[in-house]
């Protein structure tokens, strides 16, 4: 009894703990934090930064020398060449031989040293391309968050609506069989009803798109449901203020989506000076010890001579030096350094259409904060006045002092203005947020 008595009490808190889950809200820093760490095309980003930093790592370890040893062994028979004498000899013998050499590159027109400075610059702009896609993953966990709030919130103020249309629909009905409304109020009120039925498929489908493009963005899968709680209850204060122009200066400074772009402009200009080592004479140095054993090698009583012996006295060894100068290649290295140029060009005009773009960005982005702001204020008040309205207009069609259409222009005003606050507002908390981003505020970062 006891075993079982335990057993039950397991399963009510596990069934307590699955409730608590299935009701827990996800906030919209939440959601990002959940992208940032499942999203795929963000891993893919993280991949290539160590791709680039081992590539740099790499880079300067090619500075050192190269170094090689290796072994031969070997059995001769029939007519083969004596490897301790050079000569013909017809009987089979076996030898061993050990090598150990090494290189190094004294000059090479400076290119190992540019291909440092090339790869720290692609390293950087790696990582650069990896804070700027989280940024951009942000950016659109919030679209797609504040597009499901949106519709959702719009489903309920058409549902609302709708609800009112069919109470509308019983009314009229009763007051045309007392001869009180035609029957023309009658299917004119249908008539909307329908309309606002069609408004809440489509609002719903809204949804659907939106929750897909969400769940994409944070990699969830498509049949798992969660719950998002939405940031409608702040209250607008006062208007932001800001200085673009500062704001502007400031931002570039540090912001991801521009350091990228320069350093692929930096980069590409040390791959010009890469491109230019072609012109210039390499020098290398080499080194390499050597020695053997050789079975032929007899001494004067014709026995093999130990192996000991033979590995001390046939040692040799070598140092040397080459120098290779380029004096035709078909004009290569000059229309490779052309081509360095290019691109060393389209990395600066990249980086001057990144600023404006960033520029003209922040500017409508601000625009929109600001506009957002007015419509809401100015939303809020028609909103009040179109409620005191549509109560107004509701009794007098009651009282069949007014038709259907008249009715209804005034409720689809009241529902009009009603979406115009919701839209205004969260357009307002997304710029808000955005603005803040722009003074080097990652929001989803901060405690909610």
């Amino acid at each position: 009894m006891k075993r079982f008595t335990n057993y039950l009490l397991f399963l009510i808190v596990l069934i307590l703990n699955l409730q608590v889950t299935a009701q827990q809200k996800w906030t919209l820093n939440e959601c990002i934090a959940f992208a940032i760490k499942n999203n795929l095309q963000l891993q893919n980003a993280s991949l290539n930064e160590k791709l680039a930093e081992v590539n740099y790592s790499q880079s300067k370890w090619n500075l050192l020398p190269e170094i090689g040893a290796g072994v031969n062994a070997g059995l001769n028979f029939g007519r083969s060449v004596d490897p301790n004498t050079n000569g013909i000899v017809n009987t089979s013998f076996f030898n061993n031989s050990y090598y150990l050499g090494a290189s190094i590159d004294l000059f090479r027109g400076f290119m190992l040293q540019n291909q440092i400075s090339y790869l720290k610059f692609r390293k950087e702009s790696s990582e650069d391309n990896r804070l700027n896609a989280t940024d951009d993953l942000a950016f659109e966990v919030m679209s797609a968050f504040f597009s499901v709030v949106y519709y959702e919130e719009l489903l309920k103020i058409a549902n609302a609506q709708k609800t009112l249309s069919e109470l509308n629909v019983k009314k009229t009905q009763i007051l045309v069989t007392t001869g009180l409304k035609a029957q023309t109020d009658l299917l004119e009120v249908k008539a909307n009803f329908e309309k606002e039925e069609l408004f809440c498929i489509q609002t719903s489908n809204n949804i659907a798109s939106s929750w897909i493009s969400l769940k994409k963005a944070m990699n969830l899968p498509p049949d798992q449901q969660i719950t998002l709680a939405i940031p409608v209850n702040e209250t607008i204060v006062a208007p932001i203020v800001a200085d673009m122009p500062g704001l502007f200066k400031q931002h570039i400074e540090w912001s991801p989506s521009i350091r990228l772009f320069e350093n692929e402009l930096l980069a590409s200009k040390k791959y010009v000076n890469m491109s230019r080592a072609g012109f210039f004479p390499s020098i290398s140095l080499q080194a390499a010890y050597n020695t053997g054993f050789y079975e032929t090698n007899k001494n004067a009583d014709q026995q093999t001579i130990d192996f000991n012996s033979q590995i001390k006295n046939n040692r040799s060894q070598f140092v040397g030096a080459s120098l290779s100068i380029p004096i035709f290649g078909k004009n290569s290295v000059r229309f490779e350094v052309k081509r360095a140029k290019l691109a060393s060009e389209q990395s600066q005009t990249k980086l001057e259409l990144a600023k404006q773009t960033l520029l003209y960005e922040m500017e409508q982005n601000y625009n929109e904060l600001t506009a957002s702001w007015k419509e809401f204020q100015q939303a809020g008040r028609q909103l009040e006045a179109d409620t005191l309205a549509f109560h107004a207009a509701q009794k007098k069609f009651d009282q069949g002092m007014i038709n259907a259409v008249e009715l209804y222009t005034i409720k689809n005003r009241l529902a009009n203005t009603t979406s115009q606050v919701l839209h205004s507002k969260l357009t307002y908390e997304m710029k808000k947020r955005i603005l803040e981003f722009y003074k080097g505020k990652r929001f989803w970062e901060e405690e909610e």
